[in-house]
């Protein structure tokens, strides 16, 4: 895993909300897999369970698995949403037992090669597996990198190349693998974008260099001086998909 201190990134969650884009994405995955009564949605690395409480709202059993305790806890207050704290390299389920194991940012924490065998391991036959990721090319253009430099090397280097997700999983033997992808603009105000660096509310943030941070944040400040301005940016997103079949 990369050094990532997982309980201060849940502490920066809290500038994290949850985009109305991002809870379209889980709806229209419950949807793909056919979620409902007597099945199960299992989201890695599922933070604060927003998203595994869409799947729960299908009458579906909900699993968030998560290695921040804290994150952990917040997912288990949503209805119908079961937490576990564990690795995703190491699924704590049984072989063959869900019908959806998503990620949606979560495959840069190190190891994604081993998460994708374990989704496969404990996804049923005809089940999904479905990665949400950011694309090749929205580092270099991102609104974060724009202040911080590095994080345009750092990112490249942690978040997997979504071609080579897609080959591992038909490497693997799922069937109907597919990449596709979305643009998401986000509008945020930029005091509010200020209070959420300084929380640090992605996990890259905690792998600068302090001086780089400051740095940062006094140009954005000389820069956006007033705390109400409107910021537009955008998340360049890949899917990939794939179908266990056994």
């Amino acid at each position: 895993m990369a050094e990532i201190d997982f309980e201060d990134l849940a502490a920066g969650y809290e500038h994290r909300p949850p985009s109305p884009s991002a809870l379209c994405r889980a709806r229209g995955e419950a949807r793909a897999a056919n979620l409902g009564p007597g099945r199960l949605g299992v989201d890695v690395g599922g933070g604060r369970g927003h998203h595994a409480a869409e799947f729960a709202a299908t009458g579906a059993a909900a699993v968030v698995i998560d290695l921040s305790p804290a994150m952990a806890a917040a997912a288990a207050a949503h209805a119908g949403v079961e937490a576990i704290v564990g690795d995703g390299r190491r699924l704590p389920l049984a072989a063959g037992i869900a019908d959806l194991v998503y990620f949606h940012l979560s495959l840069q924490y190190g190891g994604w090669p081993r998460m994708l065998d374990e989704a496969s391991r404990v996804t049923r036959d005809g089940g999904l597996v479905v990665v949400w990721t950011l694309a090749r090319e929205h580092f270099a253009e991102s609104f974060l990198a724009g202040w911080f430099p590095s994080v345009v090397a750092i990112d490249e280097t942690r978040f997997p190349d979504p071609a080579q997700v897609a080959a591992h999983l038909h490497d693997g033997g799922l069937i109907e693998v597919e990449v596709g992808g979305e643009v998401e603009t986000v509008t945020r105000r930029a005091g509010e974008w200020r209070l959420a660096v300084e929380g640090r509310f992605v996990s890259t943030l905690q792998m600068l260099d302090a001086e780089e941070v400051r740095s940062g944040l006094a140009a954005f400040a000389a820069a956006h001086p007033d705390d109400d301005e409107s910021l537009c940016y955008r998340l360049v997103w890949r899917r990939v998909k794939g179908r266990v079949a056994r």
